[in-house]
């Protein structure tokens, strides 16, 4: 499938319109989905359920049978899922940097070499993360894809 992109100074800034041929009706869902994935987390004071859009994560890191999610804005909450169950992440900009560990690619700043083959990841949010050396390679070229 070909994509046009156009550009106008007219549209508005929190609106993309897409147009596309009835046949295409199914991919055009499927890139849908992919923008407006969710995730629902646990407030950690009050147990509360909230709906947060996934591109809203920085980090998750796993703590056994849950996990600590941690969003742009810094605030925590607890996802009762575990590492297996979260790979379809991998499809949306995350990357496992370590044993316990996944980032949001969109939300690093700069990375710099570290000892022993491993990386310091710095997010826009100016937290610092270690990849580990198993994961450096993979992280690098998940990167340089982004930027090109």
């Amino acid at each position: 499938m070909k994509l046009n992109f156009y550009w106008e100074e007219n549209q508005s800034t929190d609106s993309l319109d897409i147009i596309s041929h009835p046949t295409n009706q199914k991919q055009v869902f499927k890139i849908k989905e992919l923008f407006n994935q969710t995730i629902l987390l646990t407030e950690p004071n009050n147990n509360r359920k909230k709906v947060i859009p996934i591109d809203e994560i920085e980090s998750i890191i796993f703590l056994g049978h849950l996990s600590k999610v941690t969003l742009i804005n810094q605030k925590s909450y607890f996802y009762d899922k575990r590492l297996k169950e979260l790979r379809y992440l991998e499809k949306l900009h995350f990357n496992q940097i370590n044993q316990s560990t996944i980032i949001n690619l969109n939300q690093i700043k700069s990375f710099q070499a570290e000892k022993q083959a491993r990386l310091e990841l710095i997010t826009k949010t100016n937290q610092h993360y270690i990849v580990s050396r198993h994961y450096t390679k993979q992280l690098k070229e998940r990167l340089l894809c982004l930027t090109h």
